[in-house]
This record gives C-alpha cells, structure tokens and sequence, in this order.
C-alpha cells in the first residue's frame, strides 16, 4: 500500500526510467527556516534556567511556542495528518486516563496532565518538521553542539576539583561532587546536563561509524571523547546507565562483525578510563545497605520506602496533587534541611527518582500501564536495519537514552521526549514510510521517503 505522503503519477515512465520515480512528493520540503527553528530549540532545552524568565515563561517554553506557532500558520495541513497518528492516540489516552484518576484523589493537582498535553503538541510540532533528511540532520546537529558546548563547561568547573581529590566510597565521592559542582553550573540540574553530554556522545559516535563522515571522523571521535568526559565528570550513575546501553545498543544494530569498530570502541574504553579521575568510579555504584555513615543512600531509600509502601497504591495510586500536598509528607517521602547556622529547618519533598514508579504512585497500575502502552507504539516505530544509516542510528541511540532517562529520572513529561519522539514520527511518516532503513552506504540519498514503497510497514 502507498503511503499517504506519496501519490502516483499518471503519466506512463518513459523508457529507462526507474519505476520510483513515478511517486511523486505531495508534501513540501523542509526549509531553512524550519532546520533553524528545530536547531535552536535543541539547544535551548538545558539552557531554560540559565536565562531569565519573560512572564514567567522559560526561554525554552517561548522557543516552543514559536515552534508551534509556526507550524499551525504554516503547516496547518501537514499537522492534520500528524495528530491522528498511533503514537499520539495512545498519548491522548493516557492523558484522559490520568485526569480521570486524578479527580477521583483527595487533592486534585491537574498540573502533571497539563505538562504532558503540552509535550503532545511540541511532539507534534516537530514531528511535522521532521519531514525530510536535512531536518533530522539539523536536529543532530543541535544535539552535537549544546552537549559539546555543555561538556567544557562542566570540565572547566569540575575536573580540577575532582582530579585533586580522592574518594574511596560513594559518600566520599559525594561529598567531591557536591564540593566541585555545589553551584550548579548553567543553573541547571547536574544529572541533566549529565544526559544532555551523553546524548551528544552517542549522536557523535553514529555519524562517527558511518562511511559517508569518514573525512570527519577524527573531528567526530575527538566530540565523542569530550562528551563522555563532560558526562563522567559529573559522577552521574544514570549518565553511566545511559552510554553503556545506548553504546551497545547502537553497536549491536550496527553489527559487532566490524573489526574497525571494535578497535575504535576498545581505543575510545582505554583513552576515557585513563583520563577520567578515579573518584568518578567510586560513585558508579548503588546499594540498599547501611553505609559507613549509618544512613541508606538517599535514592536507595526512596526506591525501599516505595517498594514498601506498594499496596497503598498499586490499584489506582494516591494522585499526583494528593502525594506532594499530603501523602508523601506522611509517609516518608521528606528530608530535613538544616541553614548553615542551624537556626531554621525545612522540610523538603522527594520523588521516586523513577518515572515509572512515580507514574505508579500517581495513578497506580492503570496509569502506569497507558504509559506503557506509549512506550510500546514508539517501539515499534522504531525501522528495521538501523544500523545502515548513521541517521537511523543515531535517532535510535536518543531514543535508548530517553529510554534510560526514564529510569533514574521523575520528569516523564520532558521537553526531550517531544523531539525524540516527535523526530521518530517524522522520520517514520516520511523519510522511512516503510519501515525498512533501506542500504545507502557509499551511494547518493534523495531528500525524498525510501523506495521501499512496494512493501508493507513494518510491525513488530
């Protein structure tokens, strides 16, 4: 069956012409405009609390909203044929599932829903930019420069710190993380920066496999390197997570039997583990046991205490403005703060550090299992034989890191899950219609869908 962005000509090929070039694109093609516009919110995404707030919007939620704006003037019949689609219906479901659970709660807080709405629209938004294979370059390339820009910054605040000191256990590397990065460089969370430098090391690395960047390959392992070291340095063990799956991932769709590729992984291993500071490894592990200090590690609690509490949510979860406003204060969720001259205290709220399990917490198993059934219709988005093209393969490795992102993070209402996902959708509904990354090592590539137009789309 032809797929909806082509149509057939009626006029009769002439002679020698190839039958593919009877489908004719019925959509236009991406602009400047668009690739600058989908470049610019990438790299704004980790910068939204370095700048101010204009009315109390971050500048990331104005890119956002220029993003869209864009598309429903410009794009309002491409959009059309977007909103429909699979991944977005089960979105819309979890939305409804969610509301519905939530007004059931003792204190209804819809403010989780709404978050998650609005990530369906940018999800669409960019999913009708994503119409073509300049786009999606465009869309690397962003995540290339903020996680090499993010990445020096973090080496000039942190590495001198962390070379100087030595910790034997995770408290003591804690104590040196806290020491070197107490301020919180680009004003943003510490674990996310550590996510964005992973993601662009893995971007890095699939154009780095790929023959057609063969000229650029020393500049693109040299990209890799400092990701990973502005990665590491921040002693994130989700970040860890993160470029050990994604790593072999991408190598298992690109294919082990590749000598050149294990020699520059086994090279690229080497190189990082002797220049990285060694109290960057005492934080790379997790324990539920007492430590030295007589107290749990604080995630390792948190993860007990909900595993614990399971029964008294499991069934339809305790909402999400009923947990920050009430449950979670009664039943654990809290540390005391102690200021500096330990004359005032403050009780501070913690989640579950998991998206699932907060899902879970939220709106118990039916909420968690509409969430699953999302991440099930992406999956199978996701084309056969990534591995062929470097584009193909580095969308795959963004998406295994939002994947991981999932697991030691609360946030699964992301901005990065609108342009990971958003960008599969595209690619999907427009580059690769089906389902098949067709062969295009050594050999020239249309703008165009793949002429894989003969076969079915693929399901898994």
């Amino acid at each position: 069956m032809i797929d909806q962005s082509i149509r057939l000509d009626q006029r009769t090929p002439a002679s020698g012409e190839p039958a593919a070039a009877r489908y004719i694109l019925t959509h236009p093609q991406g602009t400047l405009v668009e690739r600058c516009l989908l470049w610019t919110c990438i790299v704004g995404l980790p910068l939204q609390n370095y700048f101010p707030t204009v009315a109390g919007m971050s500048s990331s939620f104005l890119l956002f909203a220029a993003l869209i704006a864009y598309v429903m003037v410009n794009r309002p019949r491409i959009l059309g044929e977007i909103w429909h689609h699979p991944v977005l219906i089960a979105a819309y479901v979890f939305v409804v599932v969610s509301v519905l659970l939530e007004f059931s709660s003792p204190l209804p807080d819809y403010q989780q829903a709404n978050r998650f709405l609005e990530m369906i629209v940018g999800m669409m938004c960019v999913a009708v930019l994503c119409r073509d294979r300049s786009a999606l370059t465009a869309c690397l390339y962003g995540y290339i420069a903020i996680a090499l820009w993010t990445s020096v910054v973090l080496y000039l605040t942190g590495y001198e710190a962390i070379q100087g000191m030595a910790a034997e256990d995770f408290s003591q590397a804690e104590k040196v993380r806290l020491q070197a990065f107490g301020e919180k460089p680009m004003g943003a969370n510490i674990n996310r920066l550590a996510h964005v430098c992973a993601q662009g090391a893995l971007v890095a690395f699939a154009l780095c496999l790929s023959d057609k960047w063969k000229r650029l390959r020393v500049p693109l392992l040299g990209i890799v390197v400092v990701c990973l070291m502005g990665s590491l340095l921040t002693m994130s063990r989700g970040a860890g997570v993160v470029l050990l799956v994604g790593f072999s991932v991408m190598l298992a769709a690109r294919g082990f039997r590749q000598g050149k590729v294990l020699i520059l992984v086994s090279v690229l291993g080497i190189g990082i583990y002797a220049v990285v500071p060694d109290a960057v490894w005492s934080r790379m592990v997790f324990s539920t046991e007492v430590g030295k200090s007589g107290k749990m590690e604080s995630r390792a609690k948190l993860y007990t205490n909900a595993l614990n509490r399971l029964p008294e949510y499991i069934v339809a979860g305790v909402g999400a403005g009923n947990f920050s406003k009430k449950w979670a204060f009664e039943k654990g969720f809290t540390s005391v703060r102690t200021s500096p001259d330990g004359k005032s205290t403050e009780v501070l709220l913690h989640v579950a550090h998991n998206a699932l399990i907060q899902l879970t917490i939220y709106w118990g198993i039916l909420g968690l299992s509409m969430f699953l059934l999302i991440i099930w219709c992406v999956y199978r988005l996701i084309p056969l034989q990534c591995g062929r093209d470097e584009l193909s393969l580095a969308l795959l490795g963004i998406l295994v890191s939002l994947g991981a992102f999932l697991l030691y993070s609360n946030d699964f209402s992301d901005k990065g899950y609108a342009f990971g996902v958003g960008m599969l959708i595209g690619a999907r509904r427009w580059i690769w219609p089906s389902g098949i990354v067709p062969s295009v090592e050594g050999h020239g590539y249309t703008s165009g869908p793949d002429m894989n137009i003969g076969q079915d789309r693929y399901s898994r």
